[in-house]
């Protein structure tokens, strides 16, 4: 049986990979059980079903690689911007708040793609920051820095 590389492969191939490396780190913590969770539990647990995912779509790309779109070549664009973004959000999140991290992560990622207008993107930009600390600052009441000073 010839294995065709196509997206969904490689997609579930990272899924897998992601899954699998996050089950090894969480292991690593005190997992509790279902009624005292402890800080290894939702790692090993959301681990275990990114590999599903996975394994999943690796087997369906593999046993059905004509309902998948072939790999003709690779953007390197989107990768170097997305990690870049994801790296300067890490960079940012304490030293100048949420709001201008996760405005940067915007902005910068939105280089990764050649499509998209001024607009559209300053609707991304102020439906993100609002959505990340609602969520974070308080729904969950993390004690995050939202801005610089």
């Amino acid at each position: 049986m010839k294995i065709h590389i196509t997206k969904d492969f490689l997609s579930g191939a990272l899924f897998g990979a992601i899954g699998l490396g996050t089950i090894v780190l969480g292991q690593s913590y005190d997992m509790g059980t279902a009624g005292n969770m402890g800080p290894g539990y939702f790692p090993v647990i959301l681990g275990t079903i990114m590999t599903l995912i996975g394994l999943t779509m690796v087997v369906r790309s593999s046993l059905h690689p004509e309902t998948s779109e072939s790999v003709t070549s690779w953007e390197i664009r989107p990768l170097v911007f997305t990690l870049v973004a994801v790296f300067t959000f890490s960079l940012l999140i304490e030293s100048r708040g949420l709001i201008v991290a996760v405005v940067a992560l915007v902005l910068i990622s939105r280089l990764a793609g050649r499509e998209g207008s001024m607009r559209e993107l300053a609707i991304m930009v102020l439906a993100m920051t609002l959505i990340a600390v609602g969520i974070f600052v308080y729904g969950l009441n993390i004690p995050l820095k939202l801005r610089p000073w």
